[in-house]
């Protein structure tokens, strides 16, 4: 029952006035504990005015503070009165204060701090939960990011966190396991040897990668094909497919791992031994560790949230999200469509830092000069996708195989079956930040909607510009 009594919130007067008495007494006072507080972590506003004013004398570093200097600092700069006057400042000045004793006071300002922090923030996630016109994944991926925000400022404890040595060591200790044949890399192998040596091994923890391509030349095939790579290696994944219903995936992925083609399990059409193919294959992929949100239009914060839970709950190792284009972004209508996919790849490349987790992202490239092969300034909607990226890679193939000259179906591959043609398929990376850009041939199966690994004969490629040529002429 509630008293009506008004809650205070938590603050401790003592420690706040002794830290800023020993800043006054003790020159080295201001080194303890500026790696524990900042201003705004201070209770009472004329404290934060009396801080801050010593950080900045601090910084200018221009004469030593005491009393008289701090006083001098706030008449110049008009905040003696916000200060709480002079007479406080002399107060302050008479406070018994111990060198010693400063950073644990500061400790007790910072903990109070992260107290009202968290108040503060659940109290304006309360309030605002009770207005309908609010999206509420918006506002759990807010409280989720302003709870890790604020368990972030907690973690300055000391210069020592800064030093460039234990980096080094992790650097050295891998460098040595390596000459030594122990080292475990923690890369996310593509499947694909050739992709795998551009990127240095594979998918990097914290990337943020992008798959480029004009529609129906193979994003969703290609996203799906590096997923049956990595569970069949053990990898945990998580997949957004915010265009295409799980069952299809599925589907593909089933026609992929058990070489039967998708128009036969379309039909039902099927033999006894692809039967038996279908729940091999089956039964593999129901051990494997592959989470499916298959929902449309899904809102920018209701996707965070969502790969949080998964990489909490389930240690996913990679996060695939089919398409950019269809996340909400959850700003207003009014802001330009260009803006906005901006505001959605920013904030992708910040979840995958904050998971440290591989954030692989599909995008369409304009139609433009469609058989033409793509470029980074091709991507849709956003020149931001390009920047933010540590990764880009663009597929290039020739999409309708009924219009092939007789020399270009010779080029066409037969799979171990001898029943699906495998399409030589240039994958361009583009960009890549941590590594070497160029062309790597994939195999594409139009039977299976699958990529896999082929021969790095170039002279195998179908150029489409060759056919949208003869069509101008």
């Amino acid at each position: 029952m509630s008293t009506g009594k008004k809650l205070v919130p938590p603050h401790n007067d003592d420690a706040e006035k002794s830290v800023l008495s020993a800043l006054l007494m003790y020159q080295d006072a201001f080194d303890k504990v500026s790696l524990i507080i900042s201003p705004s972590d201070f209770y009472h506003p004329q404290h934060r005015v009396i801080y801050s004013a010593i950080q900045d004398m601090k910084i200018q570093n221009t004469e030593a503070v005491d009393v008289i200097t701090l006083h001098s600092y706030l008449v110049k700069k008009g905040l003696l009165e916000q200060s709480g006057g002079a007479a406080y400042i002399a107060e302050l000045s008479s406070i018994s204060s111990l060198l010693a004793n400063v950073e644990v006071y500061a400790r007790y300002i910072k903990d109070d701090a992260v107290r009202r922090a968290i108040i503060e923030t659940g109290s304006d996630i309360v309030q605002r939960s009770y207005n309908e016109a609010e999206e509420p994944y918006n506002l759990l991926d807010q409280a989720e990011r302003r709870l890790s925000e604020i368990s972030i400022s907690t973690n300055k404890n000391s210069a020592e966190n800064y030093r460039i040595n234990s980096s080094i060591n992790d650097f050295i200790n891998v460098l040595l396991q390596k000459t030594e044949g122990t080292y475990v890399s923690d890369t996310l192998d593509t499947g694909f040897d050739v992709l795998n040596k551009y990127l240095n091994g594979g998918f990097h923890k914290s990337d943020y990668i992008i798959i480029g391509a004009r529609p129906s030349v193979g994003k969703t095939a290609l996203a799906i094909s590096l997923i049956r790579n990595m569970i069949r290696k053990g990898s945990r994944v998580a997949f957004f497919s915010l265009e295409m219903p799980s069952s299809q995936i599925i589907q593909r992925l089933i026609s992929a791992t058990s070489r039967v083609e998708q128009g036969k399990l379309y039909t039902g059409n099927v033999t006894d031994d692809e039967i038996n193919r279908v729940t091999d294959a089956a039964e593999s992929l129901y051990q494997a560790e592959l989470y499916i949100v298959d929902e449309p239009n899904m809102a920018l914060g209701e996707l965070r949230s969502r790969a949080r839970m998964l990489h909490r709950e389930k240690h996913v190792d990679a996060i695939f999200i089919d398409y950019i284009g269809l996340i909400e972004s959850g700003l207003d209508h009014n802001v330009p469509r260009a803006q906005e996919v901006g505001y959605i790849s920013k904030a992708l490349k910040q979840l995958a830092r904050e998971l440290k987790c591989p954030v692989i992202t599909l995008c369409q490239v304009s139609r433009e000069a469609a058989d033409q092969e793509p470029q980074l300034n091709n991507l849709r909607e956003s020149g931001s996708i390009e920047q933010d990226a540590d990764v880009v890679m663009l597929i290039h193939r020739k999409t309708n195989l009924t219009e092939l000259s007789e020399e270009d179906v010779a080029k066409l591959e037969k799979d171990k079956t001898s029943n699906a043609n495998i399409q030589h398929t240039k994958l361009l990376v583009a960009k890549n930040r941590n590594g070497k850009t160029g062309t790597v041939f994939l195999g594409y199966l139009s039977e299976l909607t699958s990529f896999e690994s082929t021969t790095q004969d170039k002279s195998r490629f179908i150029d489409p510009s060759k056919y949208s040529s003869q069509k101008k002429g």
